[in-house]
């Protein structure tokens, strides 16, 4: 019934009316009076489109993957325009922006150009129904290929762009797109070339002195379009030479706008072209496309085996798949590698852990020991005793079983926490288990569940535990800005070390340095921070991320760091100066495990009910 049900408003499902937090994303629940509706909760929406899920969501609206019911279920993009927040003016100028796209696409035609179908209101909210895209945009692409491409397929993607910015420049009334960039770009699994989101796409007017309003994504917008002048085709030119550049170098033109390197390795030629492209001065650029892709054309066609050589010697090997295992039919929600790096545990909402070896993709053995507990929904973390020899793996209902690797032998089950287990640890010496359920720390003997030590803490909701290298403190990140060290003293007695609070919003995630001197600390503020453990003296915050942070996990060297965000990227960072070694798409915008391998070669992390391993290194 509707009345014991709570919706979530992060991902949409349907909780018990008692949860605090959703069982699915873990979110914070809003009680309201009554359960507000969203897109993706409507069944229908004009009467005919039924939403199917959400696919991305900007700062004014989201885009829906529907079925039109009218025309045999056909797949179809919907971008709805939310006006919530906004005032007066700027609903308006939303509004007028929107039917500006819908209006501009629905009189083109072309094979890279996706299908304008109809634009309706309802509701409150402006909706624009197109074709539905099966592929991924090109920024996942490059990240996905370590941030650079070979020349068959740069070549491949450059000429497609061509074409479709030859036909919007040769439209009766010419039509400039002004943000060419790998987001604004669709790839699908054959390599068709799709250009997105026309929202602030122009016609071009003779005469017209300038723009209305200076647009553009920075990095790859031309200098005038921040100028007084007119925006010309020229500052397409000028964004695609930025992308051709990225494409080749890997190097994100936004980190040094107006500024391009000379790329290694390739023809003197296509230097050249590059140069004319990206020439900040529009009266000196290349005006025509034609012209660029018939440049492109000689110079594949002369000088094919040097860029396919020199692509092969800068292509890296990190980030190269190893496998993906989509063994689950539920949200992962925790991962843990075995000691000899050549297994991984991992638990889900499927009720189930699942052993599975990382060479072949293939499932050594299925636990289901939690199932069970009648009142199980979730298993919420796994963790793999430092021997190897146990595992331990904890369900929602507040149970924690630990059972052997091997035979799958349950050996104790510890029942005195009686609410949602929201984080498992093994000491470093595998002979104590800490667990934590809302604002309840219980430290207890794996052998035979003895209760050794508990503390009921002073804060919110304990989010993450970890345990430090000399098996006698621990650290604990809260539902708030706040971390905290406390030391189990050999009487089993609790001693409040240090408290972190440099933190801006809630902590999701805590792990201590390998040598246990430092601790990492990732939160919804969108930062991961690295302070030291005896002074909480800060060392270190990475604003790599757009989004929250919900998992880290150190390199077992401690020189590096990996972090995801729901910003839809996982990245590697230097744990000492904080510079960005490398970014890697999640496959899911929300990512709640990641663990690197104990050898240090790999990294593996979840993607709703897959889980991906990949290359760490360049070895």
């Amino acid at each position: 019934m509707l009345s014991a049900e709570i919706f979530c408003a992060n991902c949409g499902a349907a909780n018990n009316s008692q949860d605090s937090y959703c069982f699915a994303c873990h979110e914070p629940l809003q009680h309201t009076s009554a359960p507000t509706k969203t897109t993706s909760t409507i069944h229908l929406l004009r009467q005919r489109y039924r939403v199917l899920e959400r696919l991305g969501q900007g700062g004014m609206g989201s885009v829906y993957k529907a079925e039109d019911t009218e025309l045999g279920n056909r797949p179809v993009a919907i971008k709805e325009l939310s006006q919530k927040g906004l005032n007066q003016q700027e609903s308006q100028e939303a509004e007028e922006s929107f039917k500006h796209e819908a209006l501009l696409l629905a009189g083109l035609m072309h094979p890279n150009l996706p299908r304008i179908y109809e634009n309706f209101s309802e509701s409150g909210r402006w909706y624009l129904v197109m074709d539905f895209i099966e592929g991924e945009t090109l920024e996942d692409y490059l990240l996905k290929k370590g941030g650079k491409l070979p020349w068959s397929e740069i070549y491949e993607i450059s000429m497609q762009l061509c074409s479709v910015l030859q036909y919007l420049h040769t439209r009766p009334t010419p039509i400039i797109f002004r943000d060419l960039k790998p987001l604004n770009v669709m790839l699908t699994p054959n390599h068709q070339v799709y250009l997105i989101d026309f929202g602030i796409a122009r016609l071009f007017k003779p005469g017209q002195a300038h723009d209305t309003i200076a647009f553009g994504s920075p990095g790859y917008a031309a200098p005038e379009q921040y100028g007084k002048s007119q925006t010309q085709p020229s500052a397409d030119i000028y964004s695609l030479g930025a992308m051709l550049h990225q494409m080749l170098t890997g190097i994100d033109p936004a980190s040094t706008p107006f500024a391009f390197s000379k790329v290694p390795n390739i023809p003197i030629s296509l230097q050249t072209l590059l140069n004319q492209m990206l020439d900040l001065n529009p009266n000196q650029r290349i005006e025509y496309v034609e012209k660029v892709k018939e440049s492109l054309q000689s110079i594949s066609t002369k000088n094919s085996s040097l860029l396919a050589s020199a692509n092969r010697r800068a292509t890296p090997t990190i980030g190269k798949s190893i496998c993906s295992y989509p063994g689950h039919m539920g949200i992962v929600t925790s991962l843990s590698w075995s000691p000899s790096s050549n297994l991984i545990a991992s638990a889900s909402q499927d009720k189930t852990v699942q052993i599975w070896d990382i060479k072949s993709g293939q499932m050594q053995a299925l636990y289901s020991g939690n199932l069970e507990n009648s009142r199980s929904r979730s298993i919420e973390a796994v963790a793999w005793s430092p021997g190897g020899k146990f595992l331990a793996s904890a369900s929602d209902d507040g149970i924690v079983q630990v059972w052997t690797s091997d035979s799958l032998q349950t050996t104790f089950t510890y029942k005195t926490l009686k609410q949602r287990i929201r984080a498992l640890a093994w000491s470093p010496d595998g002979t104590l288990l800490a667990s934590v359920s809302t604002n309840l720390l219980h430290i207890w003997k794996a052998s035979n569940g003895e209760t050794v030590a508990s503390l009921e803490t002073g804060h919110s909701i304990i989010n993450s535990i970890a345990w430090s290298s000399a098996n006698d403190n621990l650290v604990l990140g809260y539902d708030e800005p706040c971390v905290e060290v406390i030391h189990l003293t050999q009487q089993h007695s609790w001693k409040r070390e240090a408290i972190y609070r440099g933190h801006q919003a809630a902590i999701k995630k805590v792990a201590w340095s390998p040598d246990g001197t430092q601790i990492a600390s990732a939160s919804a503020d969108k930062t991961v921070q690295i302070w030291e453990a005896a002074t909480g003296k800060r060392n270190q915050i990475y604003h790599g991320h757009t989004e929250t942070v919900y998992t880290l996990d150190w390199s077992p060297d401690g020189q590096s760091i990996v972090s995801a965000s729901a910003d839809g990227t996982i990245q590697i960072w230097d744990a000492g100066n904080g510079t960005l070694s490398f970014t890697h798409p999640s496959h899911n915008p929300t990512v709640y495990a990641i663990a690197w391998s104990p050898n240090g070669q790999y990294i593996a992390a979840s993607a709703h009910s897959h889980v991906y391993v990949w290359q760490a290194t360049e070895k």
